[in-house]
């Protein structure tokens, strides 16, 4: 018997079309699920911004909990064109003049006149000594060595120092002359600990690189371009010697990069414009939050359509602790206590400004702030930072919003509600799919089965039709 290509075709039946309609109501449970899964990628979408602006709310305090953002100071010079000053953590507040006498150099060597670059001179190795006593006979500081690579030229030489990474930079010149090639060797450092000393294992190789600086003349014919030396200045008054000319802890907690010599003033002060970025980074993160929050629990009703985390008890748990540790007093180091609102930051609760984006949120007064810097420095280093091992507020904020993600925690318990939600709807929809599919194969074989059924019964009819009209046709002779 033949069979049915396409269902339907036999019979003349619109079975496809019924069985695509029959298809299409089967799979209604598949796209509720696809719906709810959506939903749900949806809030875990939204705690996840949630976490992102926590944790950048979270660095800002940690920013604030610590005591050495409210010692925060700055340097500055007269002349930048004598030096650069840069004030760490540990630096304090002063006046000082400064007068460079001379700057760093590293040591440059030069060798004789060589005709031929690439002409083997010689291999073994050569022997550096690094130091600041070796005209004298001293010990060395330290000692490199360079083997010298198949290539035993001029060339060979420069290229088996450079690869050594020993502290030395080796490179050519050409003076121009009938003999013009030159070895150039010159020290990475800066500083009479590193001047060098030569030596080679080979006499031909000795005979260009090396170098004695206890000799007035070198047999090598190698010359002294420039001689190691320090750099020398005075801070106050006080003699400084540098090795090179990045100059720390001559002055406390400040690091001076030298440029030229010369004489310049330099002070130190405290940061105020620093502390001021932290206070605005922590009332921004801490806006950032609020703003985040409206979006993700809106509700439009034109639209008729809400924020993921619409009515979400969670988040709004959170906003709430969030507020009410804001409004808590803490110790002002000094027997008393000091609120937020005290240091210059406070609420925006202004009902004229009511539904605005800005209504609740952190708003600095500028002049209050200023003030709370200035005069009550202590104030604001001890509410935020804490005083005698009690926790500030800065530190009150971190292990919340640390606790929010430990495996208790509000956001990790919600998120991972979600996470197990999303799984389930998974392999409900891989079971779902399984069942459409299931009916729709035995739909498909029973319309198959039904296309063919009236297939040959239209044939049979066709058949006797034939029949019929063929006896009516010899009956009527």
């Amino acid at each position: 018997m033949a069979t049915i290509s396409s269902i339907g075709v036999g019979s003349n039946l619109d079975l496809q079309s019924l069985l695509d309609k029959l298809e299409t109501n089967e799979s209604l449970p598949l796209t509720q699920i696809n719906t709810q899964a959506k939903s749900y990628q949806s809030k875990l979408s939204g705690y996840g911004t949630i976490k992102s602006v926590l944790d950048a709310y979270s660095a800002a305090a940690k920013a604030l909990g610590t005591a050495s953002t409210f010692s925060a100071v700055k340097a500055t010079v007269g002349s930048d064109s004598v030096l650069a000053a840069a004030a760490g953590t540990t630096a304090v507040p002063g006046s000082y003049a400064v007068n460079v006498t001379s700057l760093a150099t590293a040591q440059s060597l030069v060798s004789k006149q060589i005709a031929d670059q690439t002409a083997a001179i010689g291999g073994g190795t050569i022997t550096i000594d690094f130091g600041d006593q070796l005209a004298t006979g001293g010990a060395p500081v330290s000692t490199k060595t360079v083997t010298i690579g198949a290539d035993t030229s001029l060339q060979g030489i420069r290229d088996s120092i450079n690869k050594a990474g020993i502290g030395v930079t080796a490179s050519i010149v050409n003076d121009g002359s009938a003999t013009p090639y030159r070895l150039v060797l010159t020290s990475d450092k800066t500083g009479t600990q590193a001047g060098m000393r030569i030596s080679a294992s080979d006499a031909a190789v000795s005979n260009v690189v090396s170098y004695d600086p206890a000799l007035g003349a070198q047999p090598s014919g190698v010359s002294q371009t420039v001689a190691a030396a320090n750099a020398t200045l005075t801070i106050n008054g006080i003699s400084i010697t540098s090795q090179g000319n990045t100059v720390a802890e001559a002055a406390q907690g400040v690091t001076l990069t030298l440029k030229s010599t010369g004489t310049t003033s330099m002070s130190v002060t405290r940061d105020d414009a620093s502390i001021k970025t932290a206070v605005q980074s922590f009332v921004t993160a801490y806006n950032n939050i609020l703003s985040a929050s409206a979006t993700l629990t809106s509700f439009d009703t034109e639209a008729g359509t809400s924020g993921s985390l619409n009515g979400d008890n969670t988040l709004r748990s959170i906003q709430s602790h969030l507020r009410s540790m804001l409004t808590t007093p803490m110790s002002d180091g000094n027997g008393g206590s000091v609120t937020l609102s005290d240091l210059g930051v406070s609420f925006n609760m202004d009902t004229t400004s009511a539904g605005s984006v800005n209504y609740g949120k952190l708003q600095i007064d500028d002049t209050k702030l200023a003030k709370a810097i200035s005069g009550n420095l202590q104030g604001l280093t001890s509410f935020f930072s804490g005083v005698n091992g009690a926790a500030g507020m800065g530190k009150t904020i971190t292990d919340y919003v640390d606790s929010l993600n430990t495996k208790s925690g509000a956001l990790t318990v919600a998120t991972d509600g979600i996470t197990a939600t999303l799984k389930d709807l998974e392999d409900k929809y891989t079971q779902t799919q399984d069942r459409v599919t299931a009916t729709m194969d035995r739909y498909r074989a029973q319309f198959t089965q039904l296309d063919l059924l009236v297939s040959q019964m239209n044939q049979t009819k066709s058949y006797l039709t034939q029949q019929f009209s063929s006896l009516t046709s010899s009956s009527s002779k």
